[in-house]
């Protein structure tokens, strides 16, 4: 079986995805995550950000294995190591548009079969 080609964009988006699972199985305690973007990881090309910003994603996972990333830009400079969960998510809530915050909702909801949700 010949496979096809994947572009570029498409392994820089396998690696952030590995990256992101990586982060979480470290850090069972959280359930979303700050980091900077990489270049090409989104389908959609989400261009330059806005003079002295950079891109950052936060990574939300709404249960184990299932997770949804979304384009921040914040300042140059911005310091995002101190940030917990609930300071990541306003800045989710913020930076979202309402289809993000809809999915969210829907991949909390979903019963993934094979999935099982860490003691609390």
């Amino acid at each position: 079986m010949i496979s096809t080609p994947r572009s570029i964009d498409d392994r820089i988006a396998e690696v952030a995805t590995h990256g992101d699972a990586a982060w979480f199985n470290n850090n069972l305690d959280r359930r979303i995550r700050i980091r900077q973007a990489v270049a090409g990881e989104f389908a959609e090309n989400i261009g330059q950000p806005p003079v002295g910003m950079q891109w950052f994603v936060l990574v939300l996972e709404a249960q184990p294995g299932a997770r949804l990333r979304q384009p921040i830009a914040l300042s140059i400079g911005f310091d995002i190591s101190g940030l917990d969960d609930g300071a990541l998510f306003s800045l989710f809530k913020q930076a979202a548009p309402v289809e993000s915050r809809d999915l969210l909702s829907k991949l909390r909801a979903a019963k993934l079969p094979g999935i099982t949700k860490p003691a609390s």
